[in-house]
């Protein structure tokens, strides 16, 4: 189910640049209805919507994975800095890749990341 706060954020959004809820599903490539139903809290939307979403409303996908519940609150602006040296080499040389290949890199590093979290927190036998 959507969060509360990704329905207010959407409709706030809307009405500070004079956008109708109609008009912003059709421009963003959503049907109504997704729209409805994400303003309604009726079900989680998926990555596609989201991004669909940000993209259309010039906001960053993060920020909107972060409203929807997707992602922890984390620093997700352009001057965040990554402490390891090593990794921010490699996310500057992923930047680089096709979109449909950095989103593979996303679910790969989030698999590892919620395997070793679950590991963590799994009682020892």
């Amino acid at each position: 189910m959507a969060s509360k706060e990704l329905g207010d954020f959407i409709r706030q959004t809307c009405k500070e640049r004079g956008l109708s809820l109609r008009g912003l599903s059709i421009n963003a490539g959503l049907s109504p209805g997704t729209v409805n139903n994400l303003l309604n809290r009726q079900y989680q939307p998926s990555i596609f919507s989201l991004n669909q979403l940000a993209d259309y409303l010039g906001i960053k996908r993060q920020h909107l994975w972060q409203v929807a519940g997707l992602l922890k609150d984390m620093d997700y602006s352009d001057k965040a800095e990554l402490s390891d040296p090593r990794l921010k080499f490699h996310f500057l040389q992923a930047d680089k890749l096709p979109e449909p290949v950095r989103n593979l890199i996303v679910r790969i590093v989030r698999s590892i990341i919620d395997h070793f979290q679950a590991t963590e927190t799994a009682p020892e036998e």
